[in-house]
């Protein structure tokens, strides 16, 4: 996969948005917060960086599964 820089707009807001939570966002709040269409592929792509996030599920509500993305540090 071909990963953006961290340092581009959509991912640094991102970035800064999970840091900003210490507690998480799920995929819908984070889409939310940073109008992405693929924030899940954003967490890849920082990660491919060198970012540490942990994603931990939380089940399902109305039919769908909950993630919840933790940034952890920089590795």
């Amino acid at each position: 996969m071909h990963h953006g820089s961290d340092k581009t707009p959509r991912l640094s807001t991102v970035l800064r948005i999970l840091r900003s939570h210490p507690t998480g966002l799920t995929t819908a709040e984070l889409q939310s917060w940073t109008s992405s269409m693929a924030p899940a592929t954003d967490i890849s792509e920082l990660r491919q960086s060198g970012h540490a996030i942990e994603c931990k599920s939380e089940g399902m509500r109305n039919g769908r599964r909950i993630y919840r993305y933790i940034y952890r540090e920089m590795k």
